[in-house]
This record gives C-alpha cells, sequence and structure tokens, in this order.
C-alpha cells in the first residue's frame, strides 16, 4: 500500500464484510470496528490503514468523515471501496481474520464501553495518560497511544 486509504474506503469494506456474514450494524459499530482495524494495522504494520486520524468523541473513537458520510446516506456499504477488488491482502487479512472475527460480535455499546476503558487510547487521549493531559473530547487519540494499546493488548491474543 503506497498511501493510507481514505477512511470511508476501510468503513465500506468492513460494512460489505458485515453485510456478507449477516452481521448487523450501525454508524456506532462501524465506527469502532474502523478504530479496531486502525490499531491493529497500525500495531503490525507501523503505519495506518487510513487517511483520517480517530477523534475522542463522548462515545468513544470516530473518524468524523466516516460518521458524517453514514449519518447522511444512513450506510456505508454503498461507498465505492476499492479494497473488495485490490490485491492488498494485509487490509483484508485485518479486517476479515482479526476484527471481524474478534469483535463484530459484540453490539455496539459494548465495543464503545470497551474503548472507554481506564488506560485506553480513548481514555489516555481524554484524562491524559499519567504524565501529561490529553487533548480533552474531540481531541486526537494518538496514534502512540493506539500502537501501545493494540500492540500490547490486542495483537498479542491473537498471535502476532
Amino acid at each position: 500500500m503506497s498511501a493510507p486509504y481514505d477512511s470511508r474506503d476501510v468503513a465500506a469494506y468492513i460494512a460489505q464484510q458485515c453485510d456478507a456474514k449477516r452481521i448487523p450494524y450501525n454508524n456506532t459499530k462501524i465506527q469502532k470496528l474502523l478504530y479496531c482495524v486502525y490499531g491493529c494495522y497500525l500495531a503490525w504494520k507501523k503505519e495506518r490503514v487510513c487517511d483520517e486520524y480517530p477523534r475522542a468523541w463522548k462515545y468513544g473513537p470516530v473518524f468524523p468523515m466516516v460518521f458524517n458520510y453514514f449519518h447522511e446516506h444512513n450506510d456505508i456499504s454503498h461507498f465505492s471501496s476499492t479494497i473488495q477488488n485490490s490485491d492488498d491482502q494485509d487490509v483484508k487479512y485485518v479486517v476479515d481474520d482479526l476484527v471481524i472475527p474478534s469483535f463484530a460480535k459484540y453490539p455496539a455499546s459494548q465495543l464503545s464501553a470497551w474503548t472507554h476503558k481506564p488506560g485506553s487510547p480513548w481514555d489516555k487521549a481524554v484524562n491524559g495518560d499519567g504524565k501529561n493531559e490529553g487533548d480533552g473530547l474531540n481531541g486526537f487519540i494518538p496514534d502512540g497511544f493506539i500502537f501501545d494499546y493494540f500492540h500490547d493488548k490486542v495483537l498479542e491474543n491473537a498471535g502476532q
């Protein structure tokens, strides 16, 4: 992958995979699954999967472009996703083999609660990391917080 994908492209691929597996989703669930893809990809490949950084909104990490598109169109699965027909096996692996099986079984509310746990990247961004103040609600969630959390807590359990 030469450059990160449009965040809506990644979200559309996630939604398409959920549709194929008959996994229900809404805007909140797509946000949390996209966040998991972002975190797993960042921790595994040491690069961002999409061009948009997650922000610390009230109900957890949110990608505003995806949120607005989904809100305006009531879905994102029909967004023109280039991932489905691409040769990018790394992104497909993260979505299809790591994130969907591990996280898509949970409802949006449970995924939101998980993102708010003490010590999570969202928590550190909102409340500070013990050394520095966080940016607070609506601020960016630093990639360093996301990398550490997903590397130590998620990919370690996936055998990566």
